[in-house]
């Protein structure tokens, strides 16, 4: 699909590890997840298992906005959305350290049972519209594709 599109696209192909694009832009961002565990969530752990997992994000080239939104995903062995959520790649800038590793929470929700995580994937696309988003006049026209809920089958590379 054209990034010039007003429509919202499918989103990419899930996978453990990914490569960020925006529309038909590739961006110079790597984001793998690099573990995941099944576990009270030490907030809330009365309100049952929650999915911990850690990543890694490589930048190797300059990003064109200052952070980047991923969509990661608890998927079942038939890669059937059980709960996604939004993480966020801040920029590094010339000079800092290229990459960052960091972690986040899935649930605990009451609307999904977590047990039948099989694994946690990335979906590849950039979640954040422009800075004209809505603006006929200065927009690009890129609207991000909405994030899978619970039911939904991910398509996998």
């Amino acid at each position: 699909m054209s990034s010039t599109s007003h429509e919202a696209s499918e989103p990419g192909p899930a996978a453990v590890e990914v490569t960020v694009v925006r529309g038909e832009e590739t961006y110079p961002l790597t984001a793998r997840v690099t573990e995941w565990e099944l576990r009270p969530h030490p907030q809330v752990p009365e309100r049952g298992d929650a999915v911990h997992f850690t990543y890694r994000a490589v930048q190797e080239g300059l990003l064109p906005e200052a952070s980047v939104e991923l969509a990661a995903c608890a998927v079942d062995s038939a890669d059937v959305v059980l709960l996604c959520d939004i993480i966020a790649v801040e920029r590094a800038e010339p000079g800092d350290a290229r990459v960052a590793d960091g972690d986040s929470w899935l649930g605990p929700v009451s609307e999904s049972d977590l047990s039948d995580t099989a694994r946690v994937l990335f979906l590849p696309d950039q979640l954040k519209p422009d800075l004209h988003a809505g603006d006929p006049k200065d927009s690009d026209g890129y609207v991000p594709p909405a994030i899978p809920g619970p039911g939904d089958r991910l398509r996998t590379s």
